[in-house]
């Protein structure tokens, strides 16, 4: 007969031989069978207040006060938790919320104990809970600042603190915990569309696993790429193109074969970085994740557009507006991809006059006389060609290239007196290539 001392019977034998395999009947899931049975104990028999059960939880872990009150807390979840077919409820997931939180708070507590890697398994199970139904919370209320999840992303601070700091390289430790506490983090911030939150904490991360602790046998593999992953994007949503593009490969590169979709995700983010740096996935690996139709109509304009023709490029982009804003890449790259075919223009004239100068002296190349000059006033009838804007006029060309110098697309510098646009005297004429540019 299962009773609530043969639960607590259960739970003190493996506490004792096998702590880690705890988690077996300690779930956090309101679909669990062992979460279904005891809610159905408890609620079969007198209602006991919550002190009652801290005491009799006590009673069977009198060594260890912080995970008797744990064990309390999840029996006060199991019975009062509203059934999964109220999920939904906007009730229910208040209170779900609130028990959770309870729970959170002990875990917290024994989590900072000394000799507590074992509580890890448990800790992962009721984080995932926790997150899941604040976001779900937010979402079903409406509440667009997402308080409930802001308030759980700031219980998994403590925590954090704890793992950061766990010096022991022992397995298993309690610093394998970091990274998926950090990424739970984050799922958070960026579903409050607040990555400015997320800069302390990747400092912060990124000072624990230095030195010592930065082999990967401290860190699941699966976390790992999920850290990956958001540290790529948060570097990506800073405009730092190079590091962005640097992480989300390395994510690409730790996940597994099979994982279709998590592959198919680091990709929408890793092209996005890698546009704007002149490299261009190939056509077969956009077939195989299916992403041919968001992007290879954008790869042709921009084979195109190596003689600046933005309008296309703008065009194939405006094309799946929605997708690339819904993915938050569509102002990235409107505004990268701009950058580039201002470039690309700019680098197509100067070609243009320096092959004509070749025509007029029958192949045979001038003398070196000096650095090759444009003429700003020719880039201008090139400009309104290329982007199909008549308005465009010479302080508007004079203003993209001071950009692209700025930048460092473009090594050269403007001569006003004479509307022209002198460039470095090597072998690029100014042109370094755009991967090589870290803007």
């Amino acid at each position: 007969m299962f009773t609530l001392d043969t639960y607590l019977g259960h739970v003190q034998r493996l506490y004792v031989s096998a702590p880690t395999e705890l988690v077996q009947l300690i779930s956090f899931d309101s679909e669990a069978a062992i979460v279904q049975q005891l809610s159905q104990l408890l609620n079969s028999t007198p209602a006991l207040r919550s002190t009652s059960y801290t005491s009799h939880a006590r009673s069977f872990f009198s060594d260890s006060r912080p995970f008797a009150d744990l064990i309390a807390a999840y029996l006060l979840f199991c019975r009062d938790a509203p059934p999964p077919d109220e999920a939904d409820d906007p009730n229910a997931l208040n209170t779900s919320y609130s028990l959770l939180e309870d729970c959170y708070k002990q875990a917290d507590k024994l989590f900072a104990q000394g000799d507590s890697a074992w509580v890890v398994p448990i800790l992962r199970s009721l984080t995932l809970t926790l997150i899941q139904v604040a976001l779900k919370a937010g979402t079903i209320m409406g509440d667009r600042k997402l308080i409930k999840a802001g308030e759980a992303a700031r219980l998994l601070s403590r925590p954090m603190g704890v793992a950061a700091s766990d010096r022991s390289k022992e397995t298993p430790s309690k610093r394998s915990a970091l990274f998926f506490l950090v990424n739970s983090t984050f799922k958070v911030y960026f579903a409050m569309h607040n990555l400015r939150l997320c800069d302390t904490i990747l400092s912060n991360t990124s000072n624990a696993v230095g030195g010592s602790f930065s082999e990967e046998r401290y860190y699941p593999k699966s976390d790992r790429v999920t850290f990956a992953y958001y540290r790529g994007r948060v570097w990506l949503y800073q405009r730092r193109l190079p590091l962005a593009r640097n992480e989300l490969r390395k994510a690409l590169g730790l996940v597994e074969e099979q994982a279709w979709g998590n592959t198919r995700l680091i990709l929408i983010y890793l092209i996005a970085a890698s546009l704007p740096l002149g490299i261009l996935p190939t056509v077969h690996l956009l077939q195989e994740y299916d992403l041919d139709d968001q992007y290879e109509g954008l790869l042709l304009a921009l084979t195109v557009s190596d003689k600046g023709n933005y309008v296309q490029v703008l065009a194939e982009l405006d094309r799946h507006r929605a997708w690339h804003l819904s993915k938050g890449n569509y102002l990235l790259l409107k505004e990268k991809l701009q950058v580039i075919c201002w470039r690309n223009l700019v680098r197509t004239t100067t070609s243009s006059r320096l092959s004509s100068l070749l025509i007029m002296t029958h192949g045979k190349p001038l003398p070196p006389s000096g650095p090759p000059t444009l003429s700003l006033n020719a880039l201008v009838v090139t400009a309104r060609i290329a982007f199909g804007d008549q308005s465009l006029d010479l302080d508007d060309v004079e203003g993209m290239c001071t950009s692209l110098m700025d930048q460092g697309y473009l090594k050269a510098y403007i001569m006003h007196s004479k509307a022209l646009l002198v460039l470095q005297k090597s072998a690029t004429f100014g042109f370094p290539p755009i991967s090589s540019v870290h803007p």
